[in-house]
Protein backbone atom coordinates (compact mmCIF):
# COMPACT_ATOMS: atom_id res chain seq x y z
CA UNK A 1 0.00 0.00 0.00
CA UNK A 2 0.93 3.32 -0.75
CA UNK A 3 1.31 5.70 2.06
CA UNK A 4 -0.12 9.58 1.93
CA UNK A 5 3.40 11.03 0.84
CA UNK A 6 3.62 8.82 -1.76
CA UNK A 7 0.06 9.48 -3.15
CA UNK A 8 0.70 13.10 -2.88
CA UNK A 9 4.01 12.34 -4.85
CA UNK A 10 2.78 10.09 -7.80
CA UNK A 11 -0.01 12.90 -7.52
CA UNK A 12 2.39 15.77 -8.14
CA UNK A 13 4.50 13.74 -10.87
CA UNK A 14 0.97 13.03 -12.80
CA UNK A 15 0.69 16.92 -12.66
CA UNK A 16 3.91 17.58 -13.79
CA UNK A 17 3.34 14.70 -16.98
CA UNK A 18 0.31 16.86 -17.98
CA UNK A 19 2.14 19.95 -18.11
CA UNK A 20 5.40 18.45 -19.71
CA UNK A 21 2.85 16.56 -22.30
CA UNK A 22 1.50 20.40 -22.91
CA UNK A 23 4.79 22.27 -23.32
CA UNK A 24 6.26 18.98 -26.13
CA UNK A 25 3.23 19.50 -27.47
CA UNK A 26 3.05 23.30 -27.63
CA UNK A 27 6.40 23.14 -28.66
CA UNK A 28 6.32 20.65 -31.88
CA UNK A 29 3.04 22.60 -33.02
CA UNK A 30 4.28 25.89 -33.10
CA UNK A 31 7.76 24.48 -34.97
CA UNK A 32 6.12 22.27 -37.74
CA UNK A 33 3.78 25.14 -38.99
CA UNK A 34 6.30 27.15 -39.22
CA UNK A 35 7.94 25.01 -41.73
CA UNK A 36 7.01 25.46 -45.52
CA UNK A 37 4.75 23.26 -47.01
CA UNK A 38 2.25 20.17 -45.97
CA UNK A 39 0.24 17.90 -46.50
CA UNK A 40 -2.34 19.64 -48.11
CA UNK A 41 0.12 21.47 -50.68
CA UNK A 42 1.63 18.45 -51.84
CA UNK A 43 -0.53 17.75 -54.94
CA UNK A 44 -1.56 20.45 -57.35
CA UNK A 45 -5.10 21.51 -56.62
CA UNK A 46 -5.91 23.88 -59.79
CA UNK A 47 -9.82 24.58 -58.00
CA UNK A 48 -8.87 27.47 -55.41
CA UNK A 49 -12.61 26.77 -53.78
CA UNK A 50 -11.48 23.19 -53.36
CA UNK A 51 -8.05 24.52 -51.60
CA UNK A 52 -9.65 26.64 -49.47
CA UNK A 53 -12.70 24.26 -48.16
CA UNK A 54 -10.10 22.00 -47.41
CA UNK A 55 -7.82 24.41 -45.14
CA UNK A 56 -11.03 25.70 -43.76
CA UNK A 57 -11.79 21.83 -42.61
CA UNK A 58 -8.58 21.51 -41.02
CA UNK A 59 -8.95 25.48 -39.20
CA UNK A 60 -5.39 25.78 -41.17
CA UNK A 61 -7.04 29.62 -42.18
CA UNK A 62 -7.58 30.81 -38.54
CA UNK A 63 -4.73 33.08 -37.16
CA UNK A 64 -1.59 30.36 -36.25
CA UNK A 65 -3.12 31.54 -32.17
CA UNK A 66 -6.22 30.52 -32.53
CA UNK A 67 -5.41 27.17 -34.60
CA UNK A 68 -3.59 26.66 -30.79
CA UNK A 69 -5.50 27.31 -28.60
CA UNK A 70 -7.99 24.60 -30.45
CA UNK A 71 -5.18 22.61 -30.45
CA UNK A 72 -4.58 22.79 -27.18
CA UNK A 73 -7.85 22.68 -25.73
CA UNK A 74 -8.40 19.41 -28.04
CA UNK A 75 -5.13 17.75 -26.54
CA UNK A 76 -6.67 18.33 -22.75
CA UNK A 77 -9.62 16.67 -23.50
CA UNK A 78 -7.47 13.78 -25.12
CA UNK A 79 -8.42 14.82 -28.77
CA UNK A 80 -4.62 15.18 -31.04
CA UNK A 81 -6.76 15.73 -34.02
CA UNK A 82 -7.14 14.26 -37.38
CA UNK A 83 -4.87 13.25 -39.95
CA UNK A 84 -3.78 15.77 -43.10
CA UNK A 85 -3.23 12.31 -45.58
CA UNK A 86 -5.93 10.55 -44.36
CA UNK A 87 -8.88 12.43 -44.02
CA UNK A 88 -11.82 11.23 -41.57
CA UNK A 89 -8.50 9.52 -39.65
CA UNK A 90 -8.96 10.02 -35.84
CA UNK A 91 -5.13 10.38 -34.62
CA UNK A 92 -5.64 9.08 -30.77
CA UNK A 93 -7.52 5.80 -31.43
CA UNK A 94 -4.95 5.41 -34.21
CA UNK A 95 -2.02 5.95 -32.00
CA UNK A 96 -3.56 4.23 -29.22
CA UNK A 97 -3.77 1.10 -31.45
CA UNK A 98 -0.19 1.49 -32.43
CA UNK A 99 1.31 1.81 -28.89
CA UNK A 100 -0.12 -1.52 -28.11
CA UNK A 101 2.25 -2.87 -30.93
CA UNK A 102 4.94 -0.85 -29.91
CA UNK A 103 4.54 -1.68 -26.45
CA UNK A 104 5.13 -5.64 -26.82
CA UNK A 105 8.02 -4.90 -28.88
CA UNK A 106 9.39 -2.30 -25.70
CA UNK A 107 8.73 -5.41 -23.35
CA UNK A 108 10.29 -7.99 -24.80
CA UNK A 109 13.03 -5.55 -24.99
CA UNK A 110 13.04 -4.80 -21.39
CA UNK A 111 13.30 -8.29 -20.66
CA UNK A 112 16.19 -8.91 -22.69
CA UNK A 113 17.70 -5.16 -21.05
CA UNK A 114 16.90 -6.33 -17.62
CA UNK A 115 17.28 -10.25 -17.91
CA UNK A 116 19.88 -10.89 -19.58
CA UNK A 117 22.07 -8.05 -18.26
CA UNK A 118 21.24 -9.10 -14.64
CA UNK A 119 21.79 -12.38 -15.27
CA UNK A 120 25.47 -11.41 -17.54
CA UNK A 121 26.44 -9.36 -15.04
CA UNK A 122 25.86 -11.52 -11.89
CA UNK A 123 27.75 -14.43 -13.33
CA UNK A 124 30.53 -12.20 -14.57
CA UNK A 125 31.10 -11.32 -10.60
CA UNK A 126 30.44 -14.28 -8.98
CA UNK A 127 33.27 -16.29 -11.65
CA UNK A 128 35.30 -13.11 -11.50
CA UNK A 129 38.66 -13.54 -13.48
CA UNK A 130 37.86 -16.75 -14.79
CA UNK A 131 36.64 -17.75 -18.60
CA UNK A 132 33.64 -17.24 -17.70
CA UNK A 133 34.11 -13.36 -16.44
CA UNK A 134 35.83 -12.90 -19.78
CA UNK A 135 33.21 -14.45 -22.07
CA UNK A 136 30.65 -12.43 -20.44
CA UNK A 137 32.08 -9.06 -20.22
CA UNK A 138 33.51 -9.59 -23.75
CA UNK A 139 30.00 -10.05 -24.62
CA UNK A 140 29.07 -7.01 -23.23
CA UNK A 141 31.57 -4.48 -24.68
CA UNK A 142 30.47 -6.37 -28.25
CA UNK A 143 26.64 -5.46 -27.66
CA UNK A 144 27.67 -2.02 -26.17
CA UNK A 145 29.73 -1.24 -29.33
CA UNK A 146 26.83 -2.23 -31.57
CA UNK A 147 23.87 0.44 -32.58
CA UNK A 148 20.89 -1.51 -32.33
CA UNK A 149 19.95 -0.76 -36.16
CA UNK A 150 23.37 -2.58 -36.82
CA UNK A 151 22.58 -5.87 -34.74
CA UNK A 152 19.06 -6.14 -36.33
CA UNK A 153 20.59 -6.05 -39.30
CA UNK A 154 22.64 -8.82 -39.16
CA UNK A 155 19.98 -10.59 -37.04
CA UNK A 156 17.67 -10.28 -40.13
CA UNK A 157 20.31 -11.62 -42.50
CA UNK A 158 20.97 -14.27 -40.18
CA UNK A 159 16.94 -15.09 -38.90
CA UNK A 160 14.95 -14.10 -42.66
CA UNK A 161 17.87 -14.85 -45.08
CA UNK A 162 20.69 -17.30 -43.83
CA UNK A 163 18.19 -19.48 -42.03
CA UNK A 164 15.42 -19.73 -44.92
CA UNK A 165 18.24 -20.51 -47.36
CA UNK A 166 20.00 -23.40 -44.62
CA UNK A 167 16.35 -24.84 -44.10
CA UNK A 168 14.76 -24.76 -47.26
CA UNK A 169 12.32 -22.29 -46.33
CA UNK A 170 10.85 -24.80 -43.53
CA UNK A 171 12.15 -23.02 -40.61
CA UNK A 172 12.50 -18.17 -41.20
CA UNK A 173 11.76 -15.01 -39.46
CA UNK A 174 8.77 -14.14 -40.81
CA UNK A 175 9.46 -9.72 -41.03
CA UNK A 176 6.12 -8.25 -41.15
CA UNK A 177 3.15 -8.05 -38.40
CA UNK A 178 -0.42 -9.35 -40.56
CA UNK A 179 -2.61 -8.80 -37.35
CA UNK A 180 -3.08 -6.62 -34.22
CA UNK A 181 -0.81 -8.58 -32.42
CA UNK A 182 2.36 -10.14 -33.01
CA UNK A 183 3.83 -13.60 -31.78
CA UNK A 184 5.91 -14.58 -30.26
CA UNK A 185 8.52 -15.54 -33.06
CA UNK A 186 7.52 -12.44 -34.45
CA UNK A 187 8.45 -10.28 -30.65
CA UNK A 188 11.51 -12.06 -29.77
CA UNK A 189 14.13 -11.46 -32.69
CA UNK A 190 13.14 -7.41 -32.54
CA UNK A 191 12.99 -7.34 -28.83
CA UNK A 192 16.68 -8.77 -28.83
CA UNK A 193 17.75 -6.21 -31.29
CA UNK A 194 16.33 -3.72 -29.40
CA UNK A 195 17.80 -4.67 -25.91
CA UNK A 196 20.52 -6.38 -26.36
CA UNK A 197 23.02 -3.30 -25.99
CA UNK A 198 21.24 -1.78 -23.03
CA UNK A 199 21.50 -5.29 -21.77
CA UNK A 200 25.22 -5.08 -21.73
CA UNK A 201 25.02 -1.55 -19.85
CA UNK A 202 23.02 -2.96 -17.02
CA UNK A 203 25.67 -6.26 -17.28
CA UNK A 204 28.47 -3.98 -16.75
CA UNK A 205 26.93 -2.00 -13.78
CA UNK A 206 25.71 -5.24 -12.30
CA UNK A 207 29.11 -6.62 -12.43
CA UNK A 208 30.84 -3.33 -10.85
CA UNK A 209 27.87 -3.15 -8.11
CA UNK A 210 28.08 -7.08 -7.40
CA UNK A 211 31.61 -7.12 -6.72
CA UNK A 212 31.60 -4.22 -4.13
CA UNK A 213 28.28 -5.73 -2.33
CA UNK A 214 29.96 -9.60 -2.21
CA UNK A 215 32.97 -7.66 -0.53
CA UNK A 216 30.56 -6.18 2.10
CA UNK A 217 30.45 -7.79 6.38
CA UNK A 218 26.90 -8.59 6.42
CA UNK A 219 27.69 -11.25 3.08
CA UNK A 220 30.32 -12.60 4.81
CA UNK A 221 28.07 -12.96 7.88
CA UNK A 222 25.40 -14.68 5.79
CA UNK A 223 28.36 -17.33 4.58
CA UNK A 224 29.52 -17.81 7.83
CA UNK A 225 25.87 -18.30 9.01
CA UNK A 226 25.69 -21.45 6.62
CA UNK A 227 23.13 -19.98 4.06
CA UNK A 228 24.25 -21.85 0.62
CA UNK A 229 25.58 -19.37 -2.31
CA UNK A 230 22.61 -19.09 -3.96
CA UNK A 231 20.68 -17.76 -0.85
CA UNK A 232 23.28 -15.14 -0.36
CA UNK A 233 23.50 -14.09 -4.09
CA UNK A 234 19.99 -13.60 -4.61
CA UNK A 235 18.20 -12.68 -1.34
CA UNK A 236 20.96 -10.49 0.13
CA UNK A 237 23.87 -9.34 -2.30
CA UNK A 238 21.82 -8.81 -5.75
CA UNK A 239 19.01 -7.04 -4.12
CA UNK A 240 21.36 -4.19 -2.74
CA UNK A 241 23.37 -4.15 -6.21
CA UNK A 242 20.34 -3.46 -8.06
CA UNK A 243 19.95 -0.16 -6.79
CA UNK A 244 21.77 1.37 -9.22
CA UNK A 245 21.09 -0.66 -12.58
CA UNK A 246 17.15 1.00 -11.39
CA UNK A 247 19.17 4.69 -11.54
CA UNK A 248 19.84 3.93 -15.12
CA UNK A 249 16.36 1.98 -16.06
CA UNK A 250 15.00 6.05 -17.19
CA UNK A 251 17.72 6.77 -19.52
CA UNK A 252 17.64 2.76 -20.57
CA UNK A 253 13.70 3.23 -21.32
CA UNK A 254 14.37 6.35 -23.22
CA UNK A 255 16.75 4.78 -25.66
CA UNK A 256 14.29 1.62 -25.85
CA UNK A 257 11.24 4.14 -26.72
CA UNK A 258 13.38 6.05 -29.02
CA UNK A 259 15.47 3.26 -30.64
CA UNK A 260 11.91 1.78 -31.63
CA UNK A 261 11.38 3.73 -34.39
CA UNK A 262 14.93 2.31 -36.39
CA UNK A 263 13.76 -1.25 -35.17
CA UNK A 264 10.10 -0.97 -36.42
CA UNK A 265 11.03 0.09 -39.72
CA UNK A 266 13.52 -2.54 -40.34
CA UNK A 267 11.41 -5.40 -39.43
CA UNK A 268 8.24 -3.99 -40.54
CA UNK A 269 6.16 -3.51 -37.52
CA UNK A 270 3.35 -1.37 -37.16
CA UNK A 271 3.89 0.58 -34.29
CA UNK A 272 4.33 3.79 -33.25
CA UNK A 273 7.70 4.33 -34.67
CA UNK A 274 6.85 2.91 -38.18
CA UNK A 275 4.17 5.74 -38.19
CA UNK A 276 6.55 8.63 -36.64
CA UNK A 277 9.14 8.19 -39.71
CA UNK A 278 5.32 7.69 -42.15
CA UNK A 279 4.46 10.85 -40.99
CA UNK A 280 7.29 13.00 -41.62
CA UNK A 281 7.45 11.69 -45.19
CA UNK A 282 3.93 12.37 -45.34
CA UNK A 283 4.82 15.97 -43.69
CA UNK A 284 1.14 14.68 -41.88
CA UNK A 285 2.12 17.22 -39.39
CA UNK A 286 -0.85 16.32 -36.97
CA UNK A 287 0.19 12.92 -35.94
CA UNK A 288 3.71 14.02 -35.98
CA UNK A 289 2.93 16.22 -32.87
CA UNK A 290 0.20 13.78 -31.30
CA UNK A 291 3.47 11.21 -31.72
CA UNK A 292 6.19 14.06 -29.83
CA UNK A 293 3.51 14.13 -27.47
CA UNK A 294 2.56 10.44 -26.75
CA UNK A 295 7.03 9.38 -26.74
CA UNK A 296 6.84 12.56 -23.75
CA UNK A 297 4.14 10.85 -21.78
CA UNK A 298 5.38 7.51 -22.34
CA UNK A 299 8.93 8.72 -20.94
CA UNK A 300 7.55 10.64 -18.45
CA UNK A 301 5.31 7.68 -16.95
CA UNK A 302 8.76 4.79 -17.38
CA UNK A 303 10.31 7.42 -14.94
CA UNK A 304 7.89 7.70 -11.96
CA UNK A 305 7.60 4.08 -12.20
CA UNK A 306 11.43 3.40 -11.90
CA UNK A 307 10.94 5.95 -9.02
CA UNK A 308 8.64 3.90 -7.77
CA UNK A 309 10.77 1.18 -7.62
CA UNK A 310 13.25 2.15 -5.67
CA UNK A 311 10.42 2.18 -2.78
CA UNK A 312 10.57 -1.67 -3.62
CA UNK A 313 14.26 -2.56 -3.73
CA UNK A 314 15.12 -0.76 -0.77
CA UNK A 315 11.98 0.17 1.51
CA UNK A 316 14.51 2.63 3.79
CA UNK A 317 13.71 4.50 0.71
CA UNK A 318 10.46 6.86 0.78
CA UNK A 319 8.10 9.56 -0.65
Amino acid sequence: MFTRGALLYIGQRLVLIVFTAVAVSSIVFLGVHRLPGDALLNERRPDPAAEAALLHYYHLDLPLPEQYVRYVTGLLHGDLGESYVNRGVQITPLLLREARVSAEVGAAALVFTIGLGVLLGVIAAVRQNTWVDYLATTTSIIGYSMPNFVIASLLFLLFGVALYNWTGGALFYNSGWTGSYGTLDQILVPGFALGFPYASIVARLTRASMLEVIRQDYVRTARAKGLTSRVVIVRHALRNALIPVVTILGPLVIGIVTGSVVIENIFGIPGLGKEFAASILNRDYNIVIGLFTFYAIIIALANLLVDLLYTVIDPRIRY
